[in-house]
């Protein structure tokens, strides 16, 4: 690894505040570490300083960094084919294609390839409409499907909707995610009778059947914290859209590819969507890739009709190669049975950790998929960041304990994944993650934990 010398690393972070547009809402003063390097769960940035990564770079990089045989396998694929215009076929798109229909559920059968999340959930979006002759998405409040301009109307996150003129298409409508921690119907399960669940009924009919293409959603809502909705939930789901007509599309562009426990996340429910889109996962971040594949009988309309869409990157032969040696790779380690007992673990060292950390609420997750929410009184449930924050305020670890425990935790050397208006942690990390490491990080995590409440007093009594 090279290394940098003091003014190198100046010139680096003077570089970065000159020429980069920042994302997401700037913290003056703040330094993002600059990586240089990385292997496994660990990663090195530019002053030195080693990371243990509980949140696989963005809940992307499932095998971990520097695996040599996904390398290697993209060496060689881009001495014999980098690129190929997408009005053409090559064999690493074709293979991909077919490796995809062999091991998704059901009959999802034909896939059309994008470069991320986002571009692969606005192909759904755009085939659900195209086929219903329908314009309108319903999905959750609290839900994150990416960053351009159909995604973020889709998404209902305040976070991203909330900023003066920006455009927001109106044909997106929203309902509450079956969050039970926090049921904004103030129901008990199973009492409440899946009363979440029939909102989507009462939503389509509401809106008019024949206006609704689709209802989208992750089969475990992330942006709202990490939400494993009951047992009968998503089969309920699958039953209302039948009923109404209404295309199913899961978003397992975070869930899918082993992380959970399962290859894709709706297996656990033995729930088959009509669309299903992925990215992420599928090349564990090596080279960008996304995916929407579809049901055959949705394939067959679009052999017939033609789909009017196109990326000039669709179905790159280097990501299609990688991704093909990605997914060998979780078969060959067995990495969805090892998420599962890894995560089975770790959630099982959280709820332990629950029980001598009073500010931690819940937890809750699926293989490595999980939250830990914290809150300012358990018994209240009442949450950890105040409600009264200036926006300056809520990005200043001095009055944010959510930032603060993030910032903590980056300069103790662990990485987790926070935002400044939630309490809650989510934690992915890659699928070989050993069990020292877990228990390195849970320790590095107790003591930040404990380190935030003693700073601002929590909990409250």
């Amino acid at each position: 690894m090279k290394t940098y010398s003091e003014d190198e690393v100046k010139r680096l972070y003077a570089d970065a505040n000159a020429y980069l547009v920042q994302r997401w809402e700037p913290r003056p003063g703040y330094e993002a570490p600059t990586i240089v390097g990385g292997e496994g769960v660990y990663f090195w940035d530019v002053k030195g300083k080693r990371y243990l990564d509980f949140i696989s770079q963005l809940y992307n990089v499932h095998i971990g960094l520097g695996n040599r045989e996904v390398i290697e396998v993209a060496k060689r694929q881009l001495d014999e084919l980098a690129y190929s215009s997408p009005s053409y076929f090559n064999v690493p798109q074709i293979q991909l294609a077919r490796k995809l229909a062999q091991i998704t559920p059901g009959d999802l059968c034909k896939t059309f390839f994008s470069n991320s999340g986002a571009e692969a959930n606005e192909v759904a979006i755009k085939i659900a409409q195209l086929y219903r002759a329908a314009p309108k998405i319903i999905s959750f409040w609290d839900a994150y499907h990416g960053s351009t301009y159909a995604t973020v109307s889709v998404g209902g996150s305040a976070r991203n909707r909330q900023h003066p003129g920006l455009s927001i298409m109106e044909e997106f409508k929203h309902v509450p995610s079956p969050y039970c921690y926090r049921c904004v119907y103030r129901k008990t399960y199973p009492e409440c009778d899946l009363l979440c669940a029939e909102m989507i009924r009462y939503t389509i009919e509401k809106e008019g059947e024949k206006t609704v293409a689709a209802f989208l959603a992750e089969p475990i809502c992330s942006w709202a914290g990490q939400v494993v909705p009951p047992p009968d939930y998503w089969p309920r789901v699958r039953e209302i859209c039948d009923e109404k007509g209404v295309l199913l599309i899961f978003d397992e562009v975070m869930t899918g590819f082993a992380r959970t426990g399962k290859m894709f996340a709706c297996e656990h429910w033995n729930v088959v969507p009509d669309i299903e889109t992925y990215a992420k996962g599928i090349t564990s971040g090596y080279v960008p890739l996304g995916a929407t594949i579809v049901n055959k009988k949705i394939g067959d309309h679009f052999d017939e009709k033609g789909f009017p869409h196109s990326y000039t990157y669709s179905g790159h032969a280097l990501a299609c190669a990688t991704s093909l040696a990605v997914i060998d790779y979780y078969y060959k380690e067995k990495l969805a049975d090892r998420a599962a007992k890894m995560g089975e673990y770790m959630i099982g060292e959280l709820k332990a950790m629950q029980d001598r950390q009073p500010i931690i609420g819940d937890v809750r997750g699926l293989g490595l998929f999980m939250g830990v929410e914290l809150v300012a009184n358990r018994d209240t449930r009442e949450e950890i960041v105040p409600k009264n924050l200036t926006p300056e305020q809520r990005l200043n670890p001095e009055y944010n304990p959510i930032v603060y425990l993030s910032d903590k935790a980056k300069e103790n050397g662990l990485i987790i994944g926070s935002s400044p208006g939630t309490g809650i942690l989510r934690m992915m990390p890659t699928l070989v993650i050993t069990k020292e490491q877990v228990d390195e990080g849970l320790r590095i995590l107790e003591n930040t934990i404990m380190e935030t409440a003693k700073k601002f007093n929590l909990p409250k009594k």
